[in-house]
This record gives structure tokens, sequence and C-alpha cells, in this order.
């Protein structure tokens, strides 16, 4: 043999799933199983992939070779055709969420930067306005809003508030005079503008990062500090806390900037350069009273502020609904957008040769077919399954009527958990699928490394990720009361250490429930101790005059590898339980396969759940066995859990398909 053929053969032998003693001896661990492809599409997406298939329209043909001002023209005309061929229902039909999270869910698929535009205009700006809104602001502005007549971005995040909309500068302070609100942006950190001298010499704060602001937007909703005047001083003010304002960004007709708006383009992107984010400065800009958004705290028409909360905090929580909305939808579109990816490199997988042949004669081997392969693209299989239903889920809680305090929070919680761990897991899987698809996954018209450009922003848009962990463990930690963990040690002894367990408890839904359960208990533990400790150390010091009592938020930060290992323990059991009742109620059982391998990978790899030591060594190294069994049973029925995703060919890359032909001479290099 020459040296070339030795060395593919003899990669071809650490590769080879049939020479890996541990899939072949427990290849009848996981009873072996037969998917249907029809059954799993609808569990997943029901009857119904209408919108996703709409979208072969000459209009949305990919266009990669492009500027970002091309990109942005052509965005803005496919949402307004979207807008005027039934995008949406109008504001004055009957309420139909589902219709618009399918043609939302559609875009996601399509296209990560129209999908955002869409967001933002119809999730934020519409959304805003239609449950902060008064009645009559309602009727004049959202017919527009639908009709796309009035685009409308959502400004909350500033140059120096990105992940802290609570610390935002931007200030409007209630002229009792004029009648109306005077919106400013005064200083540095807060970009939303003085005058263009202004700028130039103090470099003031502004509103930043604010999606369609730069060309797209006429109207915004803009947020502000509140000011008005002291009730019983009228030469002090006092502070009412975050409020939204409908604020006319520029002339309809002309579309010029309005007097004392300042806007400029935040430039060129790494990614997402369809969508046009914009810089906004505000120099004592007249707002009139009905202009704010006032569902829960404003001016009234007596000129006295009035709200239903006394509490700020829990004012902002009640107006920040749509921005948890918005997290439920990065959720999805995360899911969709890892479908896409791992439906693109499996396919490719599947006629794509590599590393010589297995046997002399024959042709070289699949590269799905190698054990090596599937470890990096099964698990991530599985995991997609698992986030589909959790964001299903948590997409069902968005639509629901929350009246109570409890259930706002718990839903503003769950949603930034998802968000962060949703978005996580799609830039490991776009980056897991580039790299299974080697040069290919580079080349645009192959999508996958387009989509790694244009969504690795989703880690800290609507929320930086670690942010957001620190507000689940932060709005969490309290129901994991001393009660609750009183039985850890005990649970411990009795369900795990120095326990063995038969491969079906090691594989049931139950057992594997429990661990995770375990997992969030241990948790809550250590940080709530730490919590503690810190407490008491600090009132020690305060009592002693040395310092003052500091915030639960700073503590949380203090201890902040605990708090991030909390969070994750919270959303990760949160994820497995809905995929365990989706399962229980399919009554064929076709979950049953994609939830194992989910569980047991994650048992194998999360570095907290295997250095915790919850089980024995041997336990630990059996579930690792169980990994490479549930993966052989995976590749089985790969064709059908890819398939039903449901991913129409004109949305995958050209290698999903014929990759040859594909980089031929007619190829698509031009695209």
């Amino acid at each position: 043999m020459t040296s070339p053929t030795l060395r593919l053969a003899a990669i071809a032998g650490h590769l080879d799933s049939s020479q890996d003693p541990v899939s072949s001896a427990l290849s009848t661990s996981v009873p072996p199983v037969q998917l249907n492809r029809d059954t799993l599409s609808i569990l997943l997406d029901g009857e119904d992939q209408t919108w996703r298939k709409w979208l072969k329209q000459p209009l949305f043909k990919y266009k990669y070779n492009i500027t970002k001002e091309e990109a942005v023209k052509l965005n803005q005309a496919r949402f307004r055709y979207l807008a005027e061929n039934g995008f949406r229902q109008k504001w004055s039909e009957p309420n139909d969420p589902a219709k618009y999270d399918g043609i939302q869910e559609a875009l996601s698929y399509y296209d990560n930067a129209l999908s955002t535009m869409g967001g933002a205009h119809v999730g934020l700006y519409s959304g805003s306005i239609r449950e902060l809104g008064s009645e009559e602001l309602k009727a004049k502005y959202l017919p527009l809003a639908d009709s796309f007549e009035l685009p409308g971005c959502f400004a909350l995040t500033e140059l120096g508030h990105g992940s802290n909309p609570r610390g935002i500068e931007t200030e409007a302070h209630w002229d009792a005079k004029q009648g109306c609100y005077i919106l400013h942006t005064p200083n540095t950190t807060a970009q939303k503008a003085r005058t263009i001298l202004s700028l130039i010499d103090m470099n003031p704060e502004q509103i930043y990062w604010i999606g369609a602001a730069a060309e797209t937007a006429i109207m915004s909703v803009v947020w502000a500090q509140l000011y008005v005047p002291h009730p019983e001083d009228s030469s002090r003010w006092q502070h009412q806390g975050i409020h939204a304002f409908l604020v006319p960004l520029r002339d309809r007709a002309t579309h010029a900037t309005l007097p004392g708006i300042t806007i400029r383009n935040c430039g060129m992107k790494s990614g997402l350069n369809g969508m046009d984010n914009g810089r906004i400065w505000f120099d004592h800009v007249p707002v009139p009273r009905t202009m704010c958004l006032d569902k829960y705290g404003g001016i009234n028409e007596e000129g006295v502020y009035e709200s239903m909360f006394q509490n700020k905090d829990q004012r902002f929580g009640g107006q920040l609904v749509n921005l948890s909305e918005g997290r439920v939808g990065l959720a999805v579109s995360s899911v969709n957008m890892a479908k896409i990816a791992l439906t693109i490199a499996i396919r490719y997988a599947q006629t794509r040769r590599q590393f010589g042949a297995r046997e002399f004669g024959q042709l070289e081997t699949l590269i799905m077919d190698y054990n090596l392969h599937q470890r990096r693209l099964y698990p991530l299989l599985a995991q997609t399954y698992a986030m589909h239903f959790a964001a299903r889920t948590i997409a069902k809680l968005k639509d629901a009527e929350k009246t109570e305090l409890k259930e706002i929070k718990q839903f503003h919680v769950i949603s930034s958990g998802l968000k962060s761990l949703h978005t996580w897991h799609l830039l490991d899987t776009l980056q897991a699928t580039r790299e299974a698809c080697g040069g290919q996954g580079l080349k645009s018209s192959n999508r996958i490394g387009h989509m790694k450009a244009d969504c690795d922003t989703m880690a800290t848009y609507e929320g930086d990720n670690q942010v957001m962990l620190i507000t689940v463990a932060k709005g969490s930690l309290p129901d994991y009361s001393p009660k609750k963990r009183s039985a850890l040690q005990s649970f411990n002894k009795d369900k795990f250490v120095g326990q063995t367990f038969s491969d079906a408890t090691l594989l049931s839904a139950e057992w594997q429930l429990d661990l995770f359960q375990h997992h969030v208990l241990a948790a809550s533990l250590r940080l709530s101790t730490a919590v503690a400790k810190t407490r008491a150390t600090s009132a020690a010091a305060a009592a002693a005059g040395s310092s003052s009592a500091p915030s639960l938020d700073s503590i949380l930060d203090q201890h902040a590898a605990l708090s991030q290992e909390f969070a994750r323990a919270v959303i990760e059991h949160w994820i497995l339980n809905e995929l365990v009742v989706a399962e229980r109620a399919d009554k064929t059982g076709a979950l049953t396969l994609v939830r194992q391998l989910h569980a047991l990978w994650k048992m194998d790899m999360d570095a907290n759940m295997v250095r915790r030591r919850y089980v024995d060594e041997g336990v630990q190294e059996r579930v690792r066995d169980l990994v490479g069994a549930t993966i052989h049973r995976v590749h089985e029925n790969v064709d059908v859990l890819v398939g039903a995703f449901g991913v129409p060919d004109h949305l995958l890359g050209s290698i999903a398909g014929d990759w040859v032909e594909a980089n031929g001479v007619d190829g698509d290099e031009d695209i």
C-alpha cells in the first residue's frame, strides 16, 4: 500500500463506528425503534407548514453578494410585500396569534435579518402600542403599522446601557405649562441628541443599536426615565421610573428627521447587515401627553401622575412584557435555524464520501457513517428537539392572559433563561455544522456560514446571555426555600450515591428528571448558602459602620459561578420536563429516543453535573456507554428525524442536495 493509502486506512480505522466496541456491544441496550416522519412532523408543527413553503417567491430569492444598503432596501421591499399580502391579521380583525407566530416563524427559517426586522416592527414597536397604549393610540397607529405605512422601531438600549435597561439615562420631564413631556438625551453614555454642535463637542449619550432606526423607521417607541414635579415642592423633581413614549422620528412625506432629533447609521457590521441599526439623539423634544404609553402609569388629564403600581420595579416589569416576548421569539428562531443547519450538514454528510473505503473495491465511506461525525451532530439534533418543545411551551405562555405579578415574573424568568440557552445552542450548532461541512460550510449560498455571521449577535441582543442567567438566578432562588431543600442529603443518598442502576432505569424519563431536579436543588443550596454568608458578613460590616449592605444583584455577581450554575440547572430541568410532557402525550413513543439522548448527553458532558459526582463513577461510565447506544439508534432513524423538521428545499443550502452539481461550472458562485 502507498503511504497516502496507509494514512487513509489508519484514519478510517480510528473513525469507523463498526470498530467501536462500545457501540457494537451496546447496540441492543436501547431497543430498536422505527420512527415515522409524518407522526414526528405533526408532533413538531401540527398539520400546517404553509408559511415557510409560501416564501418561495422571486422577491425572496437569496442574494449574498450585495452591499448593506442593498440588503436593507431588499428587506424593506420584502416586508412591505408581506404586509400587503396578509403578513398578519389587521388590528381591527379578531386576534389570531397563531397566524402571526406561524408567519414570523417562517421568516426565521428564511433569513435572520428579515426576521429581526419583523420582530422589531411587529413584536416590539407595534406590540408595545398594542399592550401599553390607549385605545385612541391603538386606533390611530396600529392600522398604519400593520400596513407598514408607518414602520417603527423600539428604542431602549443605550451606548452605555445595553443589557441594563434600568440604567438608561434618557430623560422625560413633565412640563405642566406646555402640557407635554420633554424628551432629552443628556450625556455621553445615553446616545439618543442635543444638537450636531453639541454632539461633536460633548458626544452626548445615544440610544444605540436600534433596529430599523437608521433608514426604515418613521416612528419609535422610546424609553426614558420619567420625572414629574414633586407634589409638595414643584421646584424639585420626583422620579417615577422608566416609561415608554410613542415618538415620531421622521417626516412621513419627506423622510427627513424631525426637529431636535439626530439619527446616524451604526455602520457596517460583521453580520445582520440586512437590518439597519441606528443611533438616536433627542434634544429637548416635546412629546404630547397622549403619546405616553401609559397603561401602567402616566400623567392624567388633570396633570397628575397616576399608576396602578406604587413600586417602580413592578411597574417597569409590567411594561417590559413585550421584551420578554421578544426573547420568546429569539428562542423559537434559534431552534428553527438550528434545524436548518443540521438538515444541511446531515444531508451533505449522507452523500459526501471521504477517507477511503472500509473494504477493498467499495466506494469511500460516507462521512455520516463515521461514529466521530455522528457524535458531533446527533446530540445537537436531540437537543434541538428538546429545545423545540420548550420554545413552543413558552410561546403558548406568551399568548396566555397574565393577570398576576407571579405569572408575569415566571414568564420573564423562563423566557430570559430560554433565550440564553437557545441562542447559545444555535451558535454551537452553527459552529459544529460549519466544521462538519468543511470548506463548503463557509460558502454563503450553503447558508451555514452566512447564518453564523448573522446569528452571532443573538447571544447579546435582547440582553447579554450571562446577564440573563443572573436574572434567572435572582428570580428563581426564592422558589427553592430551605424546606424544599431539607431533604437533599437523604434524597442524594437514597436516589443516587452508592446505587447501581439497570440500563432501563438510566434511560427512563423518571430517573433522568429526578437527577436534573436534584441538580437544581443542590445548586440552589450552594448558592443560597453563599448568599447568606455574604449577607451576614456585610451586615456585620454595616453594623460597624464600615460599609452598606450590598444588593442581591451584586451578591449574585460576587458568586457568579454558582449563580450561572443554578440558573442553567433551572432552565435545563425546565427544558427536559417539557420534552417529557410532550413524550408522554405522544402515544407512539416517537420522542423517547431523542429524549434519552438529550438527557444522557447532558449527564455525560455537563461539567457541573459531572464534577458534582451525583452518581458513582461506574454509573457515570455506563451513562457514557448509553450515549453511544442511543447515537447508534438515532443514526438508524436520522432521515426521519431530520425530515420531520419540514424545512423546504428552497430554504436549504445547495449542498443539502446535489453538492457536486452546485459546485460545477454552472454553480451558484454569483448569488
